[in-house]
């Protein structure tokens, strides 16, 4: 067991909202809903579990915090306890069949063991319709003890029904002194530290991805995507939309050949022959169903922190375009590229590739074949620059 101190010192950045938290809890007035409204990539999962271990530790310091260090804690804290689960989307939305054959049995079984359930429903904004409407049902006869967490960015997206039965809790990026403190400690090297801590957007998970030396080096290449488009025109964007989706799926092949090793302990653990016999009914499909979607979700994130470094720099080229200086760029190492872009790439056309980078998050969204939805992002930037080329 590990002794995790107090759980909420691991959510930084959030003053307001853990202040929140804390008072309900004193008072015995949590909220059985909640929404937290933010983006991703703000330690929410930190939060949900720092709550948790409150509303569960048996020994309590004090009605506002759990210890952090008993079992219960413990497990909380590493995402092992049944008290608390994240409910993920599965696809590109969360559906109804989910809501009613896995959200409301989890919230209405009996607990063997902790007071209340924490269920944290990820990207809640992404239910459907459907799925918000039978959602809708669990929160007017909301059970005693469940807590949910609803996890959003765009809080238009979700019945008035359902906001107005939440309190709401804005979660907000990181200022440059935490970035830079949290640099610092992922061993980040001093000379980049600060240009990392900008290129991050503000969000403590994206840091966390940039002091990976992979995905450092990966948006290097993003950043250069105008160039490799205005020297090679059109005729690259094929090959390009390949490399970039080929590396994509190498993250998640990293995350699947981890998963083969779990797996494989699992069936040393069970006793399982070579026939594949011995395994508890549906333990493995849950197994693998959960590896698929982990697999399937490291790929989104790492075609996501694409996207976010080419819109970035579309962000940076329209800043430096209209007369900014070089302290106001998201990229302060890519200054050179940016102004020599500028003359590269129209302002309407960097305006239009911004469109669609997000029409390609939107389509990815809807399970669009990534290779051609990067493709169809690339040929928007692509025709411009080659036009303005041959017009120069």
């Amino acid at each position: 067991m590990t002794a995790h101190g107090d759980p909420w010192s691991a959510v930084r950045g959030q003053p307001a909202a853990v202040a929140a938290l804390q008072a309900a809890l004193r008072r015995d007035e949590v909220a059985h809903a909640w929404l937290l409204v933010g983006p991703s990539g703000l330690d929410q999962p930190k939060l949900a579990r720092a709550f948790a271990a409150a509303l569960n530790c048996p020994d309590a310091p004090a009605p506002d915090r759990g210890c952090g260090t008993c079992s219960t804690c413990d497990r909380i804290l590493r995402g092992v306890h049944p008290v608390v689960t994240d409910l993920e989307p599965e696809g590109a939305n969360h559906v109804v069949a989910h809501v009613r054959e896995d959200w409301i049995p989890t919230a209405t079984r009996s607990l063997t063991e902790g007071r209340r359930q924490v269920l944290r429903v990820v990207a809640a904004d992404r239910m459907n319709e459907a799925a918000q409407n039978a959602f809708l049902k669990v929160l007017e006869e909301p059970p005693p003890s469940v807590v949910w967490l609803l996890d959003v960015q765009e809080e238009g997206a979700l019945l008035d029904t359902i906001a107005s039965r939440c309190r709401r809790l804005d979660l907000v990026p990181w200022g440059p002194r935490e970035l830079e403190a949290e640099a610092a400690a992922l061993g980040i090297p001093d000379e980049q530290q600060a240009v990392l801590a900008r290129a991050s957007l503000g969000l403590p998970q994206r840091l966390r991805d940039l002091a990976d030396e992979d995905v450092a080096a990966a948006r290097e290449r993003h950043l250069d995507i105008v160039d490799r488009l205005a020297t090679g025109g059109p005729g690259v964007v094929v090959s390009l939309a390949k490399e970039l989706t080929t590396w994509a799926k190498g993250r998640a092949a990293v995350v699947k050949e981890r998963h083969a090793l779990e797996l494989a302990q699992y069936e040393e653990d069970f006793g399982i022959d070579e026939r594949g016999r011995g395994w508890p009914a549906g333990m493995r499909k849950r197994i693998t169903d959960r590896h698929q979607r982990l697999e399937r979700r490291e790929q989104r994130r790492a075609l996501d922190l694409m996207l976010d470094d080419l819109a970035s720099y579309l962000r940076d080229v329209l800043v430096i375009g209209a007369g900014g200086s070089a302290d106001q760029l998201v990229n302060l190492d890519a200054e050179v590229a940016v102004r020599r872009d500028v003359e590269r790439l129209p302002p309407a056309a960097a305006v239009e590739g911004l469109a669609a980078v997000e029409a390609c998050r939107h389509a990815l969204d809807r399970n669009g074949a990534p290779e051609l939805q990067v493709e169809r992002l690339l040929l928007t930037l692509a025709l411009p620059i080659y036009a303005h080329h041959r017009a120069a």
